[in-house]
């Protein structure tokens, strides 16, 4: 069996997939994600992340709705070392911004638009 420290130890080991990772139905469709689906996303939005100066330890918001690609951004936090913070999608902009300046975010990523298939958007607050 192997060993794993953190949940980025299971994302080297297992995301590397095809097989189903997750069946996301929006009451019109349902979309299936791979594994790999997943990892590429989270790849993407590491990049994003880094891109807009996320660094190791920056604390980051994740301000959208429970959907596939919230998942993405969440492993994608991971991937670049930040630590999420998460808020659902009914949270006021006035309370995601108080947690934000609670929690020093360096970055608040608001949800994509449903159907989108692209990440929430990175936005740097410093």
């Amino acid at each position: 069996m192997t060993t794993r420290e953190s949940l980025l130890d299971f994302f080297d080991d297992r995301i590397r997939s095809a097989a189903p990772f997750l069946v996301y139905d929006d009451g019109y469709r349902a979309e299936t994600r791979s594994y790999a689906d997943v990892r590429a996303g989270a790849e993407r939005f590491a990049a994003r992340l880094a891109a807009a100066g996320c660094r190791p330890d920056d604390k980051v918001v994740l301000w959208g709705e429970n959907r596939p690609e919230w998942i993405a951004a969440f492993w994608g936090c991971l991937l670049v070392r930040a630590v999420v913070v998460p808020l659902d999608v009914r949270t006021s902009a006035d309370l995601m911004a108080r947690v934000a300046a609670r929690v020093r975010a360096r970055i608040v990523a608001e949800a994509a638009a449903p159907g989108s298939g692209t990440s929430p958007s990175p936005q740097s607050t410093r």
